[in-house]
């Protein structure tokens, strides 16, 4: 398993990124996060969390070197911008010189154009570096990405079924103990012995409500003896 750890630094006088995530780019571009799960490992589980910790520093170092790219980006940006408005006002002033037939000043003009072309190209070469990088920080960011929620969709539906199978161990063991060969078997001498409580619980409702009539019946007869014995 290749880990990825690295230190960003952009430096726009170096000409751009001098050592970062991006010195690995191809290595985890190629990445398959599916042969994580192919290794002959005791403890996959582990390896597999010891993966995704890793994956979650990298994309953080990613993001952070994409901000602090982006930052020079824009500085690269605004270099240009100032060197092509130079360039501009150098033109203007060695057409006017031209027009006011002053050629000694023109080609002063001229000579600092020439050096202030020069440091454009360099300065758009540095640009479009830094775009470029921008760009495949974004693939790395969409893959370590992808890549993390390939992996904990796996080990959701991993530990699951690990749940699942500890619980089902669980009640066989319980199964055991209670003389079942299997859990259907367990539950179903479960669900008898209910049944044979509730009958023997209607049972008793159905006596006591009978005995309840027959004492009612005996008062009424009772009381009417001596309402007779009254009217007599």
């Amino acid at each position: 398993m290749k880990h990825f750890t690295y230190i960003a630094e952009y430096n726009l006088e170096n000409g751009g990124v001098v050592l970062g995530i991006l010195s690995r780019f191809k290595d985890i571009m190629a990445s398959n996060v599916h042969a994580v799960f192919n290794r002959e490992d005791k403890h996959p589980e582990k390896t597999v969390n010891k993966y995704l910790t890793q994956m979650k520093m990298d994309l953080g170092q990613v993001k952070a070197e994409t901000d602090a790219l982006r930052i020079s980006a824009e500085r690269a940006q605004r270099a240009v911008d100032e060197n092509m408005a130079e360039q501009e006002k150098l033109k203007r002033y060695i057409d006017k010189c031209n027009e006011s037939g002053n050629t000694s000043d023109a080609l002063s003009f001229q000579r600092r154009l020439e050096k202030v072309t020069a440091e454009g190209e360099v300065l758009n070469q540095r640009l479009i570096k830094a775009e470029n990088d921008l760009d495949s920080l974004r693939a790395l960011n969409e893959k370590l990405t992808q890549d993390m929620e390939t992996l904990e969709s796996k080990m959701n539906d991993y530990n699951t079924k690990m749940s699942m199978a500890e619980a089902q161990e669980e009640l066989n063991k319980i199964a055991s103990r209670a003389g079942a060969e299997s859990t259907d078997e367990m539950f179903s001498r479960m669900n008898d012995t209910a049944d044979r409580m509730m009958d023997r619980a209607n049972a008793m409702a159905e006596l006591e409500s009978g005995r309840g009539m027959t004492d009612y019946d005996e008062l009424q007869s009772l009381a009417s003896k001596y309402d007779d014995s009254g009217n007599s």
